[in-house]
């Protein structure tokens, strides 16, 4: 793990505002906010810059779920590890009156013994003030009154936090490459995160749609500074429940566009389904770098060509898959987790190179004079072409006639500079203007 700023974890009761109040923060709505409680699951963080000072803000959950629950034990440990290595807590209560857990809280955040600032959320109106009084018998001297919702006294509550915090302006962390996980629910994104970083951070379980929002952290990989996406299970849309699953789809969208290079987690004990065709269309649509990588292979009876004919079998279903590397992996074993690393990073690499002008336009010259590029009854011509942009690859063509290039040549185009270009599993695009008249 690669620390560089203090860390201020929100800490409270199930839905006593703390996922509004990060949103708040922060000013942007990066965790799920909705009226069921427990939704919160992992540790989501998000560096903040408050006057001459920068901290990293984390959303914890809520730390009186059900024991009965079979995540329970596994989100409440993450949750109380993370508390340990704060810098500070922000207890969050709320009005009109603390109930028995916020005791516990209490309690438990005086035996850690980092500092804490305590705040009373959902002060909305002028006379909830008067139910200020009845926090005193948490044996609390000072409390701030705020509203998350309505962001009122936030200022204040800020003030109070970086009088604790350690360090002014410290050096901000950076990182050289932006990996997503995206996949089924269950294929073992998680556990593919924990590998990389190399302790439990994101709560893993057999119950599918553990991880709810995209869970980001950063760590160390041969000199560079890699920042690992955990998103969300997608499901396909039709078998979207709920407001929390659609949430939790929209935020791995928004992860799969932001990052650098996105690695498809496929199960192996499943093979590719429709969902991770759906799930393989989002990643091609936004023009990610992709690795697909074969999760849980050893839990697969193997021989020496097991994997040859699992790819095979995998192109066949889904011809798209041949665009890009795939690896097989045990993330539970870390197999070849090396590898899958080692991949991503050199395809962010090579997804940024630009190609000299010259040796592009040579490159399409000897396409067309190849005659290998499909026809349709028309004359196709390019007359220049240029780079634009990187990550991914964007080439502008100046042709005869755009509406001649169909979606079968543009894919010959892609295909062949793919090839020639060492851009495979980089997707290349392809604008097109026509001859002015």
């Amino acid at each position: 793990m690669t620390r560089g700023i203090p860390s201020v974890s929100i800490v409270g009761r199930q839905n006593v505002g703390k996922s509004t109040l990060f949103n708040a923060i922060i000013n942007e709505k990066r965790a799920i906010v909705d009226e069921h409680p427990g939704l919160t699951r992992d540790i989501l963080s998000f560096r903040v810059s408050y006057k001459d000072y920068s901290f990293e803000i984390k959303d914890t959950p809520g730390l009186d779920l059900a024991k009965e629950s079979e995540l329970s034990e596994n989100i409440l440990e993450n949750a109380r590890r993370h508390l340990q290595q704060s810098d500070l807590i922000l207890l969050l209560l709320e009005t009109p009156a603390p109930r028995s857990f916020d005791a516990d809280l209490v309690q438990l955040v005086r035996k850690l013994n980092v500092p804490a600032v305590i705040a009373v959320n959902k002060m909305d109106h002028p006379e909830d003030m008067d139910n200020l009084v009845n926090f005193y018998e948490l044996g609390i001297s000072e409390f701030i009154p705020i509203s998350a919702l309505r962001k009122k006294n936030l200022p204040l509550m800020m003030d109070k936090i970086i009088s604790f915090l350690p360090q002014k302006n410290p050096e901000e962390i950076l990182s050289d490459h932006d990996i997503a996980i995206v996949g089924r629910p269950n294929s073992g994104k998680s556990t593919l995160l924990n590998a990389f970083i190399g302790y439990d951070r994101a709560v893993v379980s057999d119950i599918p749609g553990t991880t709810r929002d995209s869970v980001d952290e950063i760590f160390k990989f041969k000199g560079q500074n890699i920042r690992i996406i955990d998103t969300a299970g997608m499901r396909r849309k039709r078998k979207i429940q709920d407001s929390v699953e659609y949430y939790s789809l929209t935020r791995t969208i928004d992860s799969i566009k932001r990052c650098d290079v996105a690695i498809h987690l496929l199960d192996a004990t499943m093979g590719i389904t429709e969902t991770d065709k759906k799930i393989s269309d989002e990643i091609i649509k936004a023009h990610r770098p992709t690795i697909i990588a074969i999760n849980k292979w050893d839990a697969v009876e193997k021989d020496d060509k097991t994997f040859d004919k699992f790819k095979d079998r995998l192109i066949f279903k889904y011809y798209r898959a041949a665009d890009f590397p795939i690896i097989s992996i045990s993330a539970s074993n870390k197999t070849r987790i090396h590898k899958l690393l080692e991949t991503a990073c050199d395809l962010h690499e090579r997804a940024e190179k630009r190609i000299e002008t010259a040796k592009l336009n040579k490159m399409l010259e000897q396409i067309q004079r190849s005659h290998a590029m499909p026809l349709l009854g028309d004359t196709l011509k390019i007359y220049y072409a240029t780079q634009v942009d990187t990550v991914p690859p964007h080439i502008k063509l100046f042709v005869n006639n755009p509406d001649l290039f169909k979606r079968d040549v543009k894919r010959f185009i892609e295909k062949t500079l793919q090839e020639k270009l060492n851009w495979k599993g980089i997707p290349v695009v392809l604008t097109l203007e026509g001859k002015k008249r």
